[in-house]
């Protein structure tokens, strides 16, 4: 059993990169349905941040052209078992008050900021910005 070969090593290798692309298409798919989950609740923003050790998460925030909250959604940690979890505390807040609340600390909320600002630029192109 100690004697690894090239070709035993290859194998390993190749079961290990087949994994890897089962995973990212599981975690593509659980994307795409929270998307379109969301989508219908109205302009989406998303953002994303990356934890140090490939740990991080995904931001999905949903919003009427007045820019109060109609759904909101994050994934935790970037494993193939991650799910999207449904953010209640967010509804019917606005974005704008909720950047004012994650300001304060941007490094920690970094993909809710993300989402957010993007949310601005649409709500923005879209002429529906608050003044």
């Amino acid at each position: 059993m100690g004697d690894w070969t090239l070709s035993d090593f290859l194998g390993v290798l190749v079961i290990l990169m087949l994994f890897q692309v089962v995973g990212t298409h599981l975690q593509v798919k659980k994307y795409r349905k929270a998307v379109r989950r969301l989508h219908k609740l109205g302009n989406l923003g998303v953002g994303a941040k990356r934890g140090k050790l490939g740990g991080g998460n995904i931001v999905i925030i949903a919003c009427k052209s007045n820019g109060i909250i109609t759904g909101a959604e994050e994934m935790k940690g970037m494993t193939i078992f991650a799910g999207f979890n449904e953010l209640p505390e967010l509804v019917g807040r606005t974005i704008y008050d909720l950047k004012l609340d994650y300001l304060v600390d941007e490094k920690k909320n970094k993909a809710y900021l993300q989402a957010i600002e993007a949310l601005e630029e649409r709500l923005k192109s879209e002429g529906g910005e608050k003044s």
